[in-house]
């Protein structure tokens, strides 16, 4: 995103309220504002579930444990797509924790990035079929009917004034079709993506937001409980990468601007706090001499590993391809930074020797 793009969308999460354009049972088109409910209607919401989710069960709605099992013995749903599924999970983690060791191989980092998406989608596939057969439940009743509380509370005019006073003016519109598509928006698609979320939480426009707040201790209106879904995500993601970039071992620039590069690192980090394993993202030689670290790389993540190293290095470097370039095979004792090594050592070796005589 450009940064009008990234003002635009800070402008519209801080606000919190969604925007809603509905179609009414006469075909006319009206303009609505859906606000943040407030914790004391969240807390209304939840009671509106638990109530009808009993009161279903009651008028003989299933369950949706008994509605699976149902689906199962008719053979529309079988525990071998369950068992695929946690396949996918486990696979889903173990590619995006394996996206590291391509940093440096662009065509096979892609490559396996595309095997995620593909792995994603096959899973998010069978999670709402899964979801649709279980439409009928007594919880999905529930949560219907919790969504639609909600709505009828927290729907406005464009001039602030609630649309439904009282819960019974609410209860008494018949404009279901209207009602439903104010649900929609509010509970599905005003939701922003997660990897916008993220690109709008780690660009240099929202943490200068983000800095303020943190010295002012004020960022969106009301206590976090009334802040809107998109609100606590993008303060939850703020968090986050402020302690990316406060870690230890922090990330380069590079993977902190890639989410499936970061999370992977995530991963990673995970492990070696849980103590799964010592192997860092770029473990270090224990051995002594030199520090070298090879690394399998394409001819862009060659160059680029080629920069990482610091300036006197690279002068080494570029002295070696000389020598090469211009006497074809080289041993590698008559290098000269072997060569110079080799002198260091002697020189150790013999002031070791003049103490050791000094000291009979």
């Amino acid at each position: 995103m450009d940064s009008a793009a990234i003002e635009r969308l800070i402008a519209r999460i801080s606000w919190g309220y969604t925007p809603a354009a509905v179609s009414t049972q006469d075909d006319q088109l009206v303009s609505f504002l859906l606000r943040p409910p407030t914790p004391k209607e969240q807390a209304k919401a939840a009671m509106v579930y638990e109530a009808e989710r009993q009161r279903a069960a009651l008028v003989g709605l299933p369950p949706e444990n008994e509605i699976l099992e149902s689906l199962i013995s008719l053979g529309q749903w079988n525990v071998e797509t369950d068992e695929e599924m946690a396949g996918l999970e486990k696979d889903i983690h173990t590619i995006r924790r394996g996206l590291l060791d391509f940093l440096f191989n662009r065509t096979k980092l892609e490559a396996a990035r595309s095997l995620l998406r593909r792995a994603e989608k096959a899973f998010v596939s069978r999670l709402n079929q899964k979801h649709n057969l279980l439409q009928n439940s007594a919880e999905a009743t529930a949560e219907v009917c919790q969504q639609r509380y909600l709505v009828g509370r927290i729907t406005e005019t464009e001039d602030g004034e609630p649309v439904w006073p009282t819960e019974k003016s609410f209860e008494d519109c018949n404009d279901n079709a209207m009602i439903t598509q104010l649900c929609e928006l509010f509970f599905h698609r005003s939701r922003i993506s997660v990897s916008v979320i993220r690109e709008v939480a780690r660009s240099v426009q929202w943490r200068a937001y983000w800095e303020v707040a943190k010295a002012t201790n004020e960022l969106f209106d009301g206590p976090v409980a009334s802040w809107s879904l998109n609100q606590r995500e993008l303060a939850y993601w703020s968090t986050i990468y402020d302690s990316v970039h406060g870690a230890f071992e922090r990330p380069a620039k590079d993977i902190i601007a890639d989410d499936d590069l970061l999370d992977s690192w995530f991963i990673r980090q995970g492990e070696k706090i849980e103590g799964k394993t010592q192997a860092g993202m770029a473990p270090k030689s224990l051995k002594p001499g030199r520090n070298e670290e090879f690394i399998m790389a394409d001819r862009e993540g060659a160059q680029r590993v080629y920069n990482m190293n610091n300036p006197a290095t690279r002068a080494q470097l570029k002295a070696k391809q000389k020598i090469i370039a211009n006497k074809g095979v080289v041993r590698e004792q008559d290098m000269p930074d072997s060569q110079g090594e080799m002198r260091q050592q002697l020189m150790e070796r013999q002031r070791k020797h003049v103490k050791d005589i000094s000291r009979k």
